[in-house]
């Protein structure tokens, strides 16, 4: 449209000279507006309404779109709910310390000016006493230990030997496992960049550390937690439901994919160069697990040879979007009745025994057929597109919700999975929540400067990652990982020592 605008004494003489011509130009409007509206409505959708993550929302950002839960409103008062216990801090029945004061000598009552009997010598007894107690941190600082060996010589043949050093004292001055385990501890779970994880250590415990000795306290710690989740990924083959996922990172300034594949006890991260079956399963791990696996809509996939099962909370937000923004009155019918599903399933899990089973064949048949009511309705509003008279290669491009549609009647299973079989969650949420801390981690630490690290960063990461889904002090963990890398690695893919 670079060319001037007509105006409308010149758009009426070409009408009387040329009809066609005017029909023409109100062709190739009508096909500028489609395209225009098409746009507007991709610019439209956002995290809220479709499977995009919140990073790539777009649109105005002077009003951008209001955040909307899919959560259905509840009747409670925010706050601590009736009959909860509560937590507050309670006294300590053996102080590390004592603190006594006593009254001045000669001391006068404040009330009536008569002199005070002192309280007998000794130490002062809890009836004769008022106690508060103040919880506070110790000074911090560095312990240097020195081991010092025996040296003897021998009076046979005057060599001289000397007494063994414990295991992991190797050099003359070095940092022990209590620094390094802290290192790795901040860097990899609370994602503090080199420079202030320095500064961390300077002023915090007194131990100035360069960042050198830091990365290289990462490579070590890297090249131990592969050797422990060794027996960790082996266990997550066997899993009988697992969840699998993808986010894009940067390495060296170039696109690469932080994968997942965990449950709610272990997880597995890697970073590959491709999205795709080849980079989901560099480990060799998803190309041999068998179990029941909960994804996304992702193509790669399904070449995987195990059960299929799709996230119920990308299906929600594609719904929302398509009832919000396209007016598809059948997507509305949907969210209520997966939602509804949901809830019954919920209750059916949560049903003790010998009581009345929430999902009967009856329960069944009646969502079954709703939902095959529904995803006809949905057919019928929006049919199969007209065949082109010239036609085209690849295949017939069809709408957001045509396309929804045939996936909802082609996968009823995958999608409805979480109703019709025990087991199998609503959502791949689990996958998700472990994958949320790489878009944390880019905007307090940045990108990665080179694979090695990458895949340092994701191996300590999944042994934080597993230590804490097993409520293990991470502290504890790291130091172990440093001493006993195949004994922890043992530990974590049994579930033991939580």
């Amino acid at each position: 449209m670079n060319q001037p605008r007509p105006t409308r004494e010149q758009l009426i003489e070409l009408a009387k000279a040329d009809p066609e011509a005017i029909a023409d130009i109100v062709l190739k409007l009508w096909d500028r507006v489609e395209a225009l509206e098409a746009k507007v409505a991709e610019l439209e959708r956002n995290s809220r309404n479709s499977s995009k993550p919140p990073s790539t929302d777009k649109g105005n950002f002077t009003h951008p779109p209001k955040p909307k839960s899919l959560r259905g409103k509840s009747n409670r008062k925010p706050g601590g709910q009736k009959g909860h216990r509560g937590d507050t801090l309670s006294r300590s029945d053996n102080p590390d310390q004592v603190i006594e004061h006593r009254l001045p000598v000669n001391e006068l009552c404040a009330k009536c000016g008569t002199l005070l009997q002192g309280a007998p010598t000794g130490a002062l007894s809890s009836e004769s006493c008022e106690c508060r107690q103040v919880f506070d941190l110790p000074a911090i600082k560095i312990v240097v230990t020195e081991h010092r060996s025996e040296k003897s010589t021998c009076p046979g043949c005057g060599e001289i030997v000397s007494a063994a050093f414990p295991e992991g004292v190797n050099a003359p001055v070095q940092y022990g496992e209590k620094v390094q385990a802290t290192s790795l501890y901040l860097a990899a779970y609370q994602l503090v960049p080199y420079g202030r994880l320095a500064e961390v250590f300077a002023d915090l415990f007194s131990c100035p550390i360069s960042e050198g000795t830091l990365a290289n306290f990462i490579k070590k710690g890297g090249r131990l937690a592969t050797k422990t989740m060794e027996p960790v990924r082996e266990e997550l083959v066997k899993a009988k439901v697992a969840h699998a996922d993808e986010t894009g990172c940067r390495v060296g300034g170039k696109r690469h994919w932080l994968h997942v594949f965990s449950t709610p006890e272990l997880t597995s991260y890697h970073i590959d160069k491709k999205r795709g079956l080849e980079g989901m399963n560099r480990p060799g791990l998803l190309g041999r697990f068998r179990g029941s696996l909960i994804h996304d809509f992702l193509s790669s996939y399904y070449r995987l040879v195990c059960r299929h099962f799709l996230c119920g909370a990308h299906h929600l937000r594609e719904l929302t979007y398509l009832h919000e923004e396209m007016g598809q009155k059948w997507a509305a019918d949907m969210i209520a009745l997966l939602l509804e599903a949901k809830k019954l399933r919920e209750r059916e899990d949560c049903l003790e025994e010998g009581e009345r089973r929430v999902i009967g064949e009856k329960t069944r048949e009646r969502i079954r057929g709703r939902y095959c009511e529904i995803v006809l309705a949905g057919l019928a509003r929006n049919p199969e597109p007209e065949p082109s008279e010239k036609p085209k290669r690849g295949r017939v491009k069809r709408s957001k919700s045509l396309n929804m549609l045939i996936r909802l009647e082609d996968r009823y299973e995958e999608v409805m999975g979480f109703f019709e079989y025990e087991g199998i969650p609503f959502d791949n949420n689990q996958a998700e929540r472990d994958l949320r801390m790489m878009k944390t981690r880019e905007k307090i630490s940045g990108t990665f400067r080179s694979e090695e690290h990458a895949k340092h960063f994701s191996d300590i990461r999944s042994v934080v990652s597993t230590a804490r889904k097993q409520s293990r002090g991470l502290l504890k963990t790291l130091a172990e990982m440093l001493r006993l890398p195949e004994k922890l690695g043992s530990s974590l893919a049994n579930g033991s020592g939580t």
